[in-house]
């Protein structure tokens, strides 16, 4: 035990290098959901890109955010507990979030859509929209402004708002075909789930522990 203390005071404090991390992880589950949501809307994909090796190095940022937990807290069992919790709640969602970009990458693969419906259409703009709001969460994270995370997380809940109308709105679409229905339904429910999560990590730059992941909107004034 004594050895394994003196190997971890050399390699620093293991609570900041697990928050360090974190924000490298949250850069790494974005950039995946840009590039393949870009690349459903027709742009080309990065040279040497591979999103299912990507997810690998975003899974391999959790165990390792993990290790790291778990060495601190063998050492220090009372110490950054809390932290503790909350690293090892946020790197889910930022987890999640290279899954779903997964599942958007296998509708590509399906090519079983088309650009003329007008569902495309609205996804895209949508998605023009979500792309830099998830950018902008993984900056306030990193520096955590409490303000502009409140702030962030009302123009996300409007987008997913969005998304669950158009889920809605298929559902009663008579002028669909149904590959389309079936493509576009789940588009929308993944684009839903991925702003979902980044709000949840969002709860984190200022909600207590137990109310991390729960977003309470404001009463509507009529």
């Amino acid at each position: 035990m004594f050895r394994k203390f003196i190997e971890m005071l050399k390699r620093g404090d293991l609570m900041k290098q697990a928050l360090e991390d974190s924000y490298s992880m949250f850069d790494q589950s974005i950039k995946i959901f840009e590039v393949v949501t870009r690349s459903f809307f027709g742009e080309t994909v990065p040279e040497g890109f591979d999103v299912y090796r990507e997810d690998k190095v975003l899974n391999n940022m959790e165990r390792g955010i993990r290790r790291k937990i778990l060495e601190h807290l063998t050492i220090n069992p009372r110490q950054d507990i809390v932290g503790a919790l909350v690293l090892t709640t946020v790197i889910v969602h930022m987890e999640r979030i290279g899954d779903y970009s997964k599942n958007i990458y296998e509708l590509i693969e399906k090519k079983n859509y088309t650009t003329d419906c007008k569902y495309y259409n609205r996804a895209e703009v949508l998605a023009r929209k979500l792309i830099p709001s998830c950018k902008r969460a993984t900056e306030i994270y990193r520096k955590s402004g409490a303000e502009e995370a409140k702030l962030l997380i009302k123009e996300l809940n409007d987008l997913k708002k969005e998304f669950e109308r158009n889920i809605d709105e298929i559902m009663e679409e008579e002028n669909i075909t149904v590959k389309n229905a079936i493509i576009f339904s789940l588009l929308f429910r993944y684009f839903k789930r991925v702003t979902a999560h980044t709000m949840d990590i969002l709860t984190s730059v200022w909600q207590p522990f137990d109310l991390i992941d729960f977003f309470k909107e404001e009463p509507t004034q009529e």
